[in-house]
């Protein structure tokens, strides 16, 4: 599994779920969460372009899509777009207000994939990157999740990745993200919630993992797709990740 590259007849489909409830405004590093989010996000697809460019030709090797949810779940791009449009119309900023409402973000999500999937059949495995700060403030996303990640397409089924963006998760501190082994064990994390989410992460495949490593990282076999923190290294992590299907 795992193994079908990006084409252009076969794009990658990349689906952003990003938590914009009021706790993203708080603080981090010079900006606030939020903030740190959208820079990151707009570096990631900018590096899927790069990564994407043959002869001076962007080539549309991804498609993506971004839900932002709070109490209300928004559209970023008003539906799945191809790379070379969104390069070309640029990210919208997202905002952050209101309550946690994740089982509405994932909702959003399973009826995405459920009129989307078909067009994906022969291409690599979907992947859903969800980022979060906080727990959920309305119903357990569990079983919407545990559903999300059943549904397949030939390459294996849909890939869910965590983001917890919050600090101290971690039991053992990490000094350089460069060489970070990954989370491997619900154990190495003392944070409740950051157990859940480990939990309901997909194995991260050797694939991906080999290609993250191809960056600089040095993720082992056995890591989960989850990443714990709120250090701009790690969150940039976080999004190479999300972006590491095969190429061809």
């Amino acid at each position: 599994m795992y193994t079908q590259p990006a084409t252009t007849l076969t794009p990658a489909l990349v689906v952003y779920l990003i938590d914009a409830s009021d706790s993203m405004n708080e603080p981090c590093g010079d900006t606030t969460k939020i903030g740190m989010v959208n820079r990151l996000l707009a570096a990631s697809l900018r590096d899927m372009a790069r990564r994407c460019m043959r002869s001076g030709v962007l080539r549309p090797r991804y498609k993506v899509a971004i839900l932002a949810y709070s109490r209300q779940v928004t559209d970023v791009l008003q539906g799945v777009r191809d790379l070379p449009t969104l390069a070309q119309a640029g990210t919208p900023e997202i905002i952050a207000s209101g309550v946690t409402d994740m089982v509405a973000g994932f909702t959003a999500v399973e009826r995405l994939l459920t009129s989307q999937l078909a067009e994906f059949e022969e291409g690599p495995a979907p992947l859903v990157c969800h980022l979060t700060d906080a727990g959920f403030t309305t119903q357990d996303p569990t079983p919407i999740i545990e559903r999300i990640q059943k549904m397949r397409v030939k390459d294996g089924p849909v890939l869910v990745e965590h983001v917890y963006v919050a600090d101290h998760l971690l039991r053992r501190p990490v000094r350089d993200w460069t060489n970070w082994e990954g989370a491997r064990k619900r154990d190495e994390l003392h944070n409740p919630y950051a157990r859940f989410l480990f939990s309901l992460a997909s194995p991260l495949p050797e694939t991906y993992r080999q290609s993250i490593n191809d960056y600089g990282y040095h993720l082992e076999p056995g890591a989960k797709f989850f990443f714990p923190g709120d250090q701009a290294d790690l969150m940039r992590l976080a999004f190479v990740a999300s972006s590491a299907t095969q190429m061809k």
